[in-house]
């Protein structure tokens, strides 16, 4: 496969559309979709629907794979190359102020849950700020629907609760994120339950009780009703932010599950539902097997942060 007719293909998904990834490479519409028709005819098979925005088909799936690890080795060996011989050209160019040679830093697509974006994921930021030759591009996705942003080829590392991975990745255990069913004694005492500082006093009747879910993707709720021999569903409201989601359960819109790393920074009139409210979520990080020092790098952080997960 020519190169350019795999970057091609990256940039358009990237890009959402052919003429936003023709901007991005610096050639006219008309030759990005030659390269791509290109692509198509060596391999085959169509690689992109073209849809708006452009998505790919399963075929496109393994070639953008394909195009994101050869992204992420060509800048490693240019990084290399450029430490063996300064003066080399790297196709970076040079910065027009100082005269010295520019380069561009390693794009490293990741996958976080939104939960734990919002909690202990967060002093990652504190290292990717000390790492100049790097950037990071987060797409959020629930724990349990994440594994699809890696066989798509979307990003090469993604925390999810799958403990088994799929071909040509690895996958490490990171801990488990605590998640705590709480309710606002207003809800509670609203709906004749009446509840102390350490928990409710009397059965709640979870049929009627209203309940908060996160979206369409997150079972989490649902999860503790069936474990607490629940089968219909409450009134529920749908908050898909994690620090919003508990804003609504701490002003009493319904109750819901919490990480225990947030109950902290809530209002203590947020009491358990249950003598055992918790439910404990393994996260493991899969990412692709390569020998990439930047993706090791990355890989060492997740799990000195991950420590503070519970």
């Amino acid at each position: 496969m020519n190169i350019d007719h795999v970057k091609a293909l990256a940039a358009v998904v990237d890009e959402g559309t052919v003429e936003g990834g023709a901007f991005v490479l610096g050639v006219t519409p008309s030759a990005m979709s030659q390269r791509i028709r290109t692509l198509e005819s060596r391999i085959g098979q169509v690689l992109i629907r073209r849809t708006n925005p452009i998505t790919v088909t399963e075929a496109g799936e393994a070639v953008l794979k394909y195009a994101r690890e050869i992204e992420l080795l060509e800048s490693e060996t240019l990084d290399r190359l450029h430490g063996i011989d300064i003066d080399a050209p790297d196709g970076t160019g040079a910065d027009s102020s100082t005269g010295a040679r520019r380069r561009e830093p390693t794009v490293l697509r990741i996958g976080v849950n939104a939960d734990s974006l919002s909690t202990w994921f967060r002093p990652i930021f504190a290292e990717v700020a000390q790492w100049d030759d790097i950037v990071i591009r987060i797409e959020v996705a629930d724990q349990d629907k994440a594994l699809p942003l890696l066989t798509s080829g979307e990003v090469l590392g993604t925390i999810t609760s799958a403990e088994v991975g799929g071909y040509g990745t690895q996958v490490q255990e990171l801990g488990s994120m605590r998640y705590v069913a709480v309710a606002a004694k207003s809800l509670l005492n609203k709906h004749g339950v009446i509840a102390d500082n350490h928990g409710v006093l009397a059965e709640v009747d979870l049929e009627s009780l209203p309940m908060v879910n996160f979206g369409k993707d997150d079972d989490l709720q649902f999860t503790y009703l069936r474990r607490v021999g629940v089968q219909a569903i409450p009134p529920m409201s749908v908050v898909p932010s994690s620090w919003e989601f508990a804003a609504a359960v701490e002003a009493g819109v319904g109750w819901g599950l919490i990480p225990i790393t947030q109950l902290g920074e809530l209002s203590k009139d947020l009491v358990p539902l249950s003598s055992e409210p918790n439910i404990d979520v393994p996260l493991y990080w899969h990412h692709w097997n390569l020998a990439s020092e930047k993706l090791g790098r990355l890989t060492e952080a997740l799990h000195r942060v991950a420590a503070g997960m519970r």
